[in-house]
């Protein structure tokens, strides 16, 4: 009995199935299906491609968000990036005239800046676009860095509030300086100070006292007492009277708190307050390098 035969047509079919049948899987093949394709940045089109692509210097994680709104005799609504406990401050804001944000940015000038005038980019990890804004650089001894006047409705705060990570560039080109940032906090910090900043907060806040009295004790036994004088003013000082001296230190920028700097007989002294704490530093005038500064932490009494 002779077996039966197939057809040429019917065995190619065969031959086929069993190939595709045995052909094994692509490991490397990524599954698509059902996700979406993104869309890649094109290099120059923002700070995030940037950074991913040359690298942006990283701010240290010992640099945090703080912000308040309170006003009173002796502090001011502030925002600020700093080293807790220090005067090591990357990012200062206040509140200005006219519900507005005076910004200050502790960083040095690109090399090719004219006029002391740049250009302040800025972006967040969720931005749908850059922010640029005009600033201008201050040299003045107790303070060198940018300055940016905004609005306290300004997008850039309210993307800070949504954001993970920042992209700040200062200048243009090489030599711009270029930080990315944690914004772990900023939220928060900014919760506690836009408002202090609105039109309306200011017209109903108290007026400041024009002066207070603290007495201090400090850890090495010295006593002090400090007024605080002019607040209510554009140049208020502080009034130290301390071993039978008077001593009047003027206000100067701080990341928190407050700072008022001054020099006598060769000594130079800086008086830091913040909640009912004080911190003294002396230092000999002509000691640029700070090898004889001399700290002591006060509380007040």
């Amino acid at each position: 009995m002779r077996s039966p035969s197939a057809s040429p047509a019917l065995i190619a079919a065969l031959l086929l199935a069993s190939c595709s049948a045995s052909e094994p899987p692509d490991d490397d093949a990524p599954d698509t299906a059902g996700t979406p394709v993104a869309e890649t940045a094109e290099p120059g089109t923002s700070l995030a491609f940037e950074w991913s692509a040359n690298g942006f210097e990283q701010v240290s994680a010992d640099y945090t968000w703080t912000g308040s709104g309170v006003r009173d005799d002796v502090f001011e609504p502030h925002f600020a990036l700093s080293v807790p406990e220090t005067d090591d401050a990357i990012w200062s804001s206040s509140c200005a005239a006219g519900g507005k944000v005076e910004t200050r940015l502790y960083l040095a000038p690109p090399k090719g800046m004219k006029d002391n005038r740049a250009t302040f980019q800025f972006e967040t990890d969720r931005s749908a676009a850059t922010l640029s804004y005009p600033a201008s650089y201050v040299a003045n001894g107790q303070y060198d860095g940018f300055v940016i006047v905004q609005r306290a409705d300004d997008p850039m705060f309210t993307a800070m509030k949504a954001g993970q990570w920042a992209y700040i560039q200062i200048g243009e080109g090489s030599d711009a300086a270029k930080l990315r940032v944690d914004l772990a906090g900023a939220d928060r910090a900014l919760g506690a100070f836009l408002p202090a900043c609105s039109g309306a907060a200011r017209q109903a806040a108290p007026p400041a006292a024009a002066s207070t009295t603290v007495a201090y004790a400090c850890e090495d036994g010295t006593k002090l007492t400090a007024s605080y004088l002019g607040n209510d003013t554009d140049t208020p000082v502080a009034r130290l009277v301390m071993g039978g001296k008077v001593l009047l230190l003027s206000q100067a920028i701080a990341g928190s708190g407050a700072r008022y700097e001054g020099e006598s007989a060769g000594v130079r002294m800086a008086w830091l307050t913040k909640a009912d704490g004080g911190v003294l530093v002396m230092a000999d005038a002509a000691d640029t390098a700070g090898e004889s500064e001399q700290t002591t932490r006060c509380s007040a009494q």
